[in-house]
């Protein structure tokens, strides 16, 4: 009986010696796996801005519905008002609260899309996000970098075109705002070439 039990001590801790190097492993995979940073392509960073922005034209659209109906509701049903007096004296009631209405729809609107974007970072991947941040000070020092600086960027006779780079949503466009900036300086480093021989 001894013999017997040994021998599946033995047994038993011969299968645990195995098993635990491989559970050791199948777990710091895993836990590299998780912990290792996304890194995005510029493709893929442009589509997640594009999602973003969607995701916040959505929820504006949404706040200034819902503020302009309920805006509407209060002034047109709720409040009291003389339709035959003026608003300060200057303004038709009805068209006093119309206006009214409508600027309590913008401000839901614009508070619709700070709604939609604190929505939007919850339920998203916090890794995803942390690449997306992470792609933002890329983004902006690329564009510090090649938009024309100091004396460049003040012409009044030829503006600089998009000085934030507001209008590049794809890799396409960022080769086309490169190429807009370099016409530019050339153009704008012509003038005051030209601009300073007429002052000698």
């Amino acid at each position: 009986m001894s013999l017997v039990r040994l021998f599946t001590q033995s047994a038993r801790m011969r299968l645990n010696n195995a098993i635990t190097p491989f559970h050791a492993r199948s777990l710091a995979s895993s836990a590299s796996i998780k912990s290792s940073p996304v890194s995005l392509s510029w493709t893929q960073y442009f589509y997640q801005k594009s999602k973003l922005k969607t995701f916040e034209r959505i929820s504006s659209i949404a706040g200034f519905s819902l503020f302009f109906f309920g805006g509407s509701y209060y002034f047109m049903a709720v409040a009291e008002f003389d339709p035959t007096e003026l608003v300060f004296g200057v303004m038709d009631a009805s068209m006093a609260y119309s206006l009214g209405a409508l600027g309590v729809g913008v401000l839901g609107g614009v508070a619709g899309v700070f709604a939609g974007t604190a929505v939007w970072r919850t339920v998203a991947n916090r890794r995803i996000l942390e690449a997306i941040d992470a792609k933002d000070v890329e983004f902006f020092k690329r564009i510090q970098q090649y938009r024309p600086q100091g004396q460049l960027r003040l012409s009044v006779d030829n503006p600089m075109p998009d000085y934030y780079g507001e209008s590049i949503k794809s890799v396409q466009g960022y080769r086309a705002w490169l190429k807009k900036q370099r016409n530019y300086r050339i153009k704008t480093e012509g003038f005051h070439a030209r601009k300073s021989i007429k002052r000698k």
